[in-house]
């Protein structure tokens, strides 16, 4: 099923990040780039003070922009799509029974995100190494379900934030970036209902023109 955000305000707010994006790059000499690469996304779980992770391996690629504010400091927003999910655990009672089965689920979406960078170089030689970080918005197409219970409450909208590191030789680089959301990914739930956080570890290779 498709799931593109119920409530209009976040759509609005989505909309209105990419055209701010927009005015900063058409504002700035910017360079452009492109990266592709694996990464390891879990869903981090939290019932009754207890943390549990889950994960699995999916893609990301992305275009992304360097609007230079300083000789050591820029700005490094993207526009990536990535496959996110993983797996947890869902307590629930079936049809015709009187106890709880617990099961593993296991989660597979896509999103859209467009996380806003601040990038620190350090140039050595024909090398440049840096690091990064700042906040994202993303917004999730598609869900997958796999376990009892197909059908689950799955929050479209997400924010959080990000670090990560890079090293680049002339225009081809390398770079290691974590993320971490802030919003329960499950929604309208019954009492006592696990909180689902998602978190995704990216190791892409990439290019700048």
């Amino acid at each position: 099923m498709f799931l593109i955000g119920d409530d209009k305000m976040k759509k609005r707010v989505f909309i209105s990040f990419l055209l701010a994006l927009s005015f900063l790059t058409a504002e700035a000499k910017a360079g452009f780039g492109v990266r592709s690469g694996f990464s390891y996304a879990s869903l981090t779980q939290i019932l009754d003070d207890q943390v549990t992770y889950g994960g699995r391996i999916g893609f990301s690629v992305a275009g992304l922009l360097d609007i230079p504010v300083s000789s050591k400091f820029s700005l490094r927003p993207e526009i990536a799509l990535m496959s996110q999910g993983g797996t947890y655990w869902l307590e629930y009672m079936p049809d015709n029974q009187w106890r709880f089965v617990r099961e593993k689920h296991r989660s597979i979406y896509y999103s859209i995100q467009a996380p806003i960078n601040i990038a620190y170089k350090i140039n050595v030689g024909d090398w440049q190494f840096g690091a990064c970080g700042g906040p994202f918005v993303s917004l999730s197409t598609r869900f997958r379900e796999k376990g009892a219970l197909n059908e689950r409450n799955f929050r479209p909208f997400d924010i959080g934030a990000g670090v990560g590191l890079y090293v680049q030789r002339q225009h081809i680089f390398c770079s290691i970036y974590s993320q971490t959301g802030f919003l329960d990914r499950l929604t309208r739930k019954q009492p006592g209902e696990s909180q689902l956080y998602q978190n995704n570890v990216t190791l892409s290779f990439g290019y700048w023109f």
